[in-house]
């Protein structure tokens, strides 16, 4: 509902409507008398446990005994008593006489019935001018008379007027609403600060519980640092020991993500979808490393196979062998005397095994030594390409061109899929944090029962996670 009440049809509307002041105070009242209640209950037992504890009640070496295993629990009934009646004074247990002013902190009880008595008195003096306005317009537009006609001046003048009092009666409303929302406020607080600070929430137990919470956050931030590192590995990938780097900070980073994700959901605070997508965060690198080498391998085959070609026609048109073979060479960018080993050197498959995604993934020391290529600490695999060789688009058509173009599409699918799905899993841990590092894309397909599951089956299982309908 806009702030000028566009679209209100002043004559049906009430003052219980969802958009002014739904609700019976009455039955807030109720409520809040028998938290009221429950509170008193509560205060009454813990006072009769204190005697005991104190030794009023029961003064021996027995009640001594039982001072000490009691102690703990005088405590929290005291803390619960103190939420309970928070609550029942924030909702109140009575409505109250209408308030002297609107300034005035009110139970939510009486402010809304007060609220309602505003909201009411507003849509009456609305209903009313917008009928008197609608009837002074009826008679403007059916009298016969121009404009400067007294009758029909007059009648101008008395829908001015009635449109001054809807006007005013807008603004009675926009005040009742605003009282409405202060004193609701005033009681969420109430109820919140409580609730927040009264050791009840969450209460730790066990330094058990303290640590779940680190993990979970070091789960969530190393989730964040593999979305970035990975993203800034595939664009910089072209650039030598700094793609190499950032890819195997990427894998650390996911594998942190993985082993405190793994720890949450056997908490029961995470889910195992987490863990399913880090799983494949993990093995993507495997898979990318597979597939990218096997995307490199088809390029060089396919200058090969060109130059082949190239050779052939050379020969046709009459060149001596030697020619023909420099001249195939040249025009695909392939090493002197490297036809025949770019052809050896062709990936005998292109889609990677399982298995060697794997290995591949864990393989610590494959990582290591790819920075230490890309920094010519440690021999590595000669390009039989050419400084400045063709691009692949630039060469005759062969199978290993074909499969260095599919090569190269899954090697980007085999990163961006799961960089986009480990970012979009990424939940907010903290009140304020921007949506670019938590996004929590798939919360609502984790209240989906089976997807949202966490836990141990007959410890702590939950087949999905709650919604948040706050």
């Amino acid at each position: 509902m806009s702030d000028d009440f566009s679209g209100v049809d002043w004559q049906t509307a009430r003052y219980d409507d969802k958009e002014f002041t739904p609700g019976d105070p009455y039955e807030v009242a109720r409520l809040g008398k028998r938290i009221s209640d429950t509170a008193a209950l509560i205060q009454d037992q813990a006072t009769k446990l204190h005697n005991l504890v104190d030794g009023n009640g029961w003064d021996s070496d027995a009640g001594r005994e039982f001072t000490k295993k009691t102690a703990e629990t005088v405590g929290l009934l005291t803390t619960s008593h103190q939420r309970y009646a928070a609550a029942a004074g924030a909702l109140g247990s009575s409505v109250g006489p209408e308030p002297a002013s609107d300034e005035v902190r009110e139970n939510w009880a009486t402010a809304l019935n007060h609220a309602q008595t505003l909201v009411r008195t507003a849509l009456g003096k609305a209903k009313s001018a917008d009928a008197a306005g609608s009837h002074c317009q009826k008679q403007i537009d059916h009298h016969p008379g121009h404009d400067g006609h007294p009758d029909k001046q007059k009648l101008h003048k008395q829908k001015e007027s009635a449109d001054s009092d809807l006007e005013g009666a807008k603004t009675d409303l926009r005040h009742a609403l605003s009282y409405r929302d202060t004193q609701a406020g005033y009681a969420k607080s109430a109820i919140h600060d409580a609730v927040d600070h009264d050791g009840l929430k969450d209460p730790k137990h066990h330094w058990w519980d303290s640590v779940e919470d680190w993990i979970a956050k070091i789960g969530h931030w190393a989730g964040v640092a593999a979305a970035l590192l990975g993203v800034l590995a595939l664009v910089l990938s072209w650039v030598p020991v700094l793609g190499e780097v950032l890819a195997a900070l990427a894998l650390i980073a996911s594998v942190v993500a993985l082993v405190c994700d793994t720890v949450s959901a056997l908490d029961g605070k995470g889910t195992w979808l987490d863990v399913a997508i880090d799983a494949i965060g993990v093995l993507s690198f495997g898979a990318g490393r597979l597939l990218g080498t096997a995307a490199k391998e088809a390029s060089v085959a396919a200058r090969g196979s060109a130059a082949v070609k190239d050779v052939q026609l050379a020969r046709d048109i009459g060149l001596n062998p030697a020619a023909a073979r420099g001249l195939g060479e040249a025009l695909n960018g392939v090493k002197p005397g490297q036809i025949g080993k770019a052809l050896a050197e062709g990936p005998a498959e292109l889609l990677p095994r399982m298995r060697s995604v794997v290995k591949e993934s864990l393989n610590a020391k494959a990582y290591v030594n790819d920075i230490r290529i890309a920094a010519g600490k440690l021999p590595g695999e000669e390009s039989l390409v050419t400084e400045g060789a063709p691009k692949l688009a630039q060469i005759a058509g062969s199978s290993f061109k074909s499969m260095a173009g599919y090569g190269k599409g899954l090697f980007i699918g085999s990163q961006t899929l799961p960089l986009a799905a480990g970012w979009s899993n990424l939940a907010p841990v903290s009140d304020g944090e921007s949506w670019l590092t938590g996004p929590d894309g798939l919360g609502r397909v984790k209240e989906i029962p089976g997807l949202g599951a966490g836990g141990i089956p007959f410890y702590n299982w939950r087949w999905s996670t709650p919604g948040d309908d706050g």
